[in-house]
């Protein structure tokens, strides 16, 4: 189990979390069970590693994967998808929920340090959805929030 797991913040490696978030799309499919993906994007890792240093930037991971441990249940699952990015499947989950949850993990992440802030995108597994759909949906709803805080 280790050796699957990011040292740094304690996620799944891209690669193992990846196979179990195809599982629970498996099984969303096969028992018509609801599966919300988050796709999260911490703000600004890149400039706190450019003007504070790595160890701030590692930091900021932590905290940012404290948070989403801290508000997702045990058997969620947490990936540590690229640099900057986390995925989390919740299994059993509507949109609305995935969508409070991310809001209190956002919140938290703020309340600890009121530099940093995350965003999010999410999508809902729909019938036939494969993993490359449903986290593509979730990464142009991160997009899209994105453009919306922007103004764009």
């Amino acid at each position: 189990m280790l050796a699957g797991t990011d040292e740094l913040t304690g996620a799944w490696m891209r690669k193992f979390g990846l196979a179990s978030i195809s599982r629970e799309i498996e099984r969303a499919g096969r028992t018509g069970s609801g599966l919300a993906l988050a796709f999260i994007d911490v703000d600004g890792l890149k400039e706190v590693n450019d003007t504070q240093g790595h160890v701030e930037g590692d930091r900021l991971l932590r905290l940012v994967a404290d948070a989403l441990r801290a508000n997702v249940r045990s058997y969620d699952v947490l990936v540590r998808y690229g640099g900057d990015e986390f995925l989390c499947a919740m299994p059993n989950v509507t949109g609305a929920a995935a969508r409070d949850r991310m809001d209190a993990i956002a919140a938290t992440v703020m309340e600890a340090d009121e530099r940093y802030t995350i965003s999010f995108g999410l999508a809902e597994f729909e019938p036939g959805d494969g993993l490359e759909e449903l986290v593509g949906r979730a990464d142009a709803n991160l997009l899209e929030a994105r453009h919306s805080q922007r103004g764009e």
